[in-house]
């Protein structure tokens, strides 16, 4: 889902110092690319033929690029001026850096790229590989989504430019082959397809982030217009979570962690074994990830956009992809007899409902790889989700962790 740059003006190669790193950017400068946004009220710009925001410079020094930055869960383009140099792939990574305009976080718009990152530099070699260079602070902080997300917002803001072939991530100058302590593999060239997972389409129900307790726009907004703030801390929300939508009774909650990007983790555990006894030791079994929404950060309520264990990885599918009839699943399990139950549900499904129900067989002694197939009956919802439990051997019914990932129908 690569997008491609309309008229492009031919350059030689020519350099420029981007940052501290003192590397060179040889981009091409874009006249006028397209994108899913329209611009807004735009004006033209005298002699060019170019449209250009009333606000900017005249058109001979700057030029329009996209950027990308997220809305939910998934990436959004957006249309920003920046000048017209050489180094013009430069200019939109750090643009990119700099974060959302205050109009744009207002429309709704979020960066996963921490806020103290820093811009190193851009080199693209003979073969049009581009590399990134940018602090160890690109990598601080948020979990396996939050990392993915940045990575898809600079690699698809630099794999605009017609030069590019692919992007490669360099930290403080070193070239990066596992990024972060998630390890997420970029040993590779990758490009802005390579993250079709979260790049949104215009108009799809995965661009808003949540599962539960708010899966729609609509539903936030008749949430915010009422007295009720209780999803406004994202402890009490996973909680509620565990206990409505997954079926829980009375989750013992441990150790969150929110991050500047406005996401935040909560670890849950059961609190009843075997006989319905409680259990006098619990432990963290899985951990609920959240998102906040809301025009400012640190205003609005949360809402759950999955959940991961240890002891059930999902590979298949990605998070955010579409999926039919029957689903196809992948992934590693450990639990009792390797069994792990998975329901499919649509938007507003709660525990006890589900458009399908199956199983998938991992290890029952350690992690081990399962596949399967569950089928489901047709959804009358754009999106919802899998919903992978490990049940209690003891009552068959005590869910004791569990794994949920965001699909669209």
């Amino acid at each position: 889902m690569r997008r491609m740059l309309g008229t492009v003006a031919a350059l030689a190669l020519l350099t420029a110092a981007c940052g501290s790193g003192g590397t060179t950017d040889v981009g091409a400068v874009p006249d006028r690319p397209s994108t899913s946004v329209e611009p807004a009220a735009p004006s033209t710009g005298p002699g060019t033929g170019d449209t250009v925001p009333a606000t900017t410079a005249p058109a001979s020094t700057t030029t329009e690029v996209s950027l990308w930055f997220i809305r939910g869960e998934t990436l959004e383009p957006v249309k920003r001026q920046v000048p017209r140099v050489p180094g013009i792939g430069a200019e939109a990574v750090k643009a990119l850096v700099g974060g959302p305009t205050t109009a744009e976080t207002r429309s709704g718009l979020q960066t996963a790229v921490p806020r103290d990152t820093r811009f190193l530099g851009l080199v693209i070699d003979a073969g049009g590989i581009a590399k990134v260079d940018l602090s160890r602070s690109f990598e601080s902080g948020g979990g396996s989504l939050s990392m993915t997300l940045r990575l898809a917002q600079v690699t698809c803001t630099v794999n605009q430019f017609p030069t590019v072939k692919g992007v490669r991530f360099a930290l403080a100058g070193e070239l990066v082959s596992v990024f972060s302590g998630d390890g997420i593999v970029i040993d590779r060239p990758v490009t802005c397809d390579s993250y079709r997972q979260v790049l949104g389409q215009p108009g799809s129900a995965a661009t808003f982030a949540g599962i539960w307790p708010f899966a729609t726009k609509a539903e936030l907004d008749a949430y915010a217009g009422g007295t009720d703030r209780a999803f406004n801390d994202p402890v009490v929300t996973a909680r509620e979570f565990a206990t409505r939508y997954l079926g829980m009774r009375d989750p013992v909650s441990f150790t969150s962690q929110a991050t500047s990007d406005g996401s935040a983790q909560v670890r849950l555990g059961f609190r009843f074994g075997e006989g319905n006894t409680p259990v006098p030791n619990p432990q963290p079994t899985f951990t609920v990830v959240l998102r906040q929404l809301g025009t400012q950060p640190g205003s609005g309520p949360w809402t759950v956009t999955g959940a991961t264990s240890a002891n059930i990885v999902v590979t298949t599918p990605a998070a955010g992809a579409p999926v039919r009839s029957p689903v196809r699943l992948a992934g590693q399990a450990h639990a009792f007899e390797g069994t792990v139950n998975v329901e499919v549900r649509e938007d507003g499904m709660l525990a006890g409902q589900s458009l399908g129900k199956g199983f998938v067989t991992g290890g029952g002694d350690m992690l081990r790889p399962f596949t399967g197939d569950v089928t489901f009956r047709a959804p009358s919802k754009p999106a919802g989700a899998l919903v992978f439990t490990e049940i209690s051997a003891a009552d068959g019914q005590g869910i004791l962790r569990a794994a949920v990932v965001r699909v669209t129908f």
